[in-house]
C-alpha cells in the first residue's frame, strides 16, 4: 500500500472514532449534566425525551439536582407516547440512595412517584436497553414527558 493511503486510512478511522465518541456520550450522560432542574417548594421542570438508536446494553442517564427550601415532597411522572420501544426500555429513578422506580417504561408510563426530600438532592433518570433485547427492539424509539415537581411539606 502506498503512503497516501495509510494517511488517508488513519484519517478516516480518526473521523469515525470520534464521530462514535461523541454520539456514545450524548447517549450516556444527557445535556444537563447535574443541572438545577428545580430550585424551591412549588417549582416544576418538565422534558420531553427521544430515545432512539439505542443499542442493547446502552443507556442514556440523566443526572439533576434539586433544592428545597424546607422539608418537601418530589414527585417524578413518567409519560410514554406508546412507541415501539416503550415495552423494551427499562427506566430506573434513583433519588439520593432511594431507588423510587426500576421498571419497563411500558410499566411505568402514567405513574407518579414519590419521595421526601431535604434541602439540597440529588435524582438520576436512568433509560436503558437490555442486552437479551433482540432484533424487534433495532431502530425501535419512543418519545418520553418527564415532570419533576417539589410540592409542600414533607410529612
Amino acid at each position: 500500500m502506498k503512503k497516501s493511503a495509510y494517511v488517508i486510512l488513519i484519517a478516516a478511522l480518526a473521523v469515525v472514532l470520534i464521530c462514535t465518541g461523541i454520539g456514545l456520550a450524548y447517549l450516556l450522560v444527557s445535556r444537563n449534566d447535574e443541572g438545577l432542574v428545580l430550585d424551591g417548594v412549588g417549582s416544576d421542570f418538565s422534558e420531553q425525551v427521544v430515545i432512539d438508536g439505542i443499542a442493547p446494553g446502552e443507556a442514556r442517564t440523566c443526572i439533576y439536582r434539586g433544592e428545597a427550601d424546607s422539608s418537601a415532597t418530589f414527585t417524578v411522572t413518567l409519560m410514554s407516547d406508546g412507541g415501539a420501544l416503550a415495552q423494551y426500555l427499562r427506566v430506573r429513578i434513583l433519588v439520593g440512595n432511594a431507588i423510587l422506580c426500576d421498571d419497563t417504561l411500558a410499566a411505568v408510563s402514567g405513574q407518579s412517584f414519590r419521595t421526601d426530600v431535604h434541602n439540597g438532592f440529588g435524582f438520576i433518570i436512568s433509560y436503558s436497553l437490555g442486552e437479551e433485547v433482540g432484533n424487534e427492539a433495532q431502530g425501535a424509539a419512543c418519545a418520553i414527558l418527564a415532570q419533576y415537581t417539589l410540592e409542600g411539606s414533607a410529612a
